[in-house]
């Protein structure tokens, strides 16, 4: 497996090995000195040694060995839709859409391109969720189509509709969530979100009651009208209702980086990810002109969830 990065501006004449080692930390120093010393990294197309200064702009490229496949991974997605120009596919939980280090041959991304019968080769991803949210998942057949889908998004032409379960009951059954969002400081493997009034891009979701369970649960059927980063999960947070099982929202950092080593269940846990799935994305086919709504019915680990808090 080749690995490629390009050194950034925060490494001046540094030795090969400390770049590795400080940027790319899931393997130890020793090992990155080994595939030094075996030959396996190069920079700038010539081989390496321990000696090897990098800095800014150079090219590095590693000849890793492939990674173990992580036992937890989830390959149950299924293809819901196709035609000349793209294909929609239904998600599971605990699938990450694209590749990352031991994840690169573990996610959706590759899943289509290199083990799908037929493969999709040419298949490129346009919208994204994160690998703990499940459902609708669009990518393009071609770069035209690209463009034009990622236009339709990023315009606000794809109406997306999603289904979760939130902690407690909105006061109001439907309502508008407005509330600006910005990455907040985090320690390092913490990628947390929140609202911020200053400095936060604008973020409007929608949301709806579709069903409560007492006074301690709510489906919820929400919108978002823009696209931030964990949108729906910030917001409904920051409302006092977090979506159940989102562990990155509800521990602390120091508890969430302990999980995230072994990602073990946890007590009285009722789902092992957070309960958010993108059920619906409607939108004008931009070829035939015509209304098209894809749908991820709900999977089973959801269905299971609503059906134990109802019991």
């Amino acid at each position: 497996m080749i690995v490629s990065s390009k050194v950034t501006q925060h490494y001046k004449q540094v030795l090969i090995v400390d770049y590795l080692a400080s940027r790319f930390t899931y393997r130890p120093q020793e090992e990155w000195l080994a595939f030094v010393q075996n030959g396996r990294i190069s920079v700038n197309n010539k081989i390496s040694t321990a000696a090897t200064l990098v800095t800014q702009g150079d090219l590095v490229r590693c000849d890793l060995p492939d990674p173990p496949i992580p036992a937890d991974v989830n390959f149950d997605y299924s293809i819901i839709y196709e035609d000349e120009w793209f294909i929609a596919a239904n998600k599971p939980g605990n699938l990450r859409v694209h590749d990352s280090r031991q994840y690169a041959q573990a996610n959706l991304i590759y899943l289509i391109r290199e083990k799908h019968e037929p493969p999709y080769p040419e298949a490129s991803l346009i919208n994204r969720l994160d690998r703990d949210t499940s459902g609708v998942i669009i990518l393009a057949r071609d770069t035209e189509t690209l463009k034009l889908i990622q236009e339709a998004f990023k315009t606000q032409q794809v109406k997306k509709e999603y289904l979760a379960l939130v902690a407690g009951i909105p006061a109001s059954t439907n309502g508008v969530i407005d509330l600006p969002i910005s990455k907040m400081k985090s320690p390092f493997g913490v990628h947390r979100y929140g609202v911020d009034e200053e400095n936060g891009k604008t973020a409007v979701s929608h949301y709806e009651t579709v069903q409560t369970f007492g006074s301690q649960y709510a489906l919820l059927k929400l919108q978002p009208q823009t696209g931030r980063t964990h949108q729906l999960r910030v917001h409904l947070h920051a409302i006092g209702h977090p979506i159940v099982g989102d562990k990155l929202y509800h521990m602390s950092d120091e508890a969430f980086l302990d999980w995230v080593q072994t990602r073990q269940p946890l007590p009285n846990e009722l789902i092992a990810r957070q309960a958010l799935h993108c059920i619906r994305n409607s939108f004008v086919h931009p070829y035939t002109n015509k209304s098209l709504t894809l749908e991820a019915p709900l999977p089973k680990d959801f269905q299971d969830l609503l059906s134990q808090i109802k019991a």
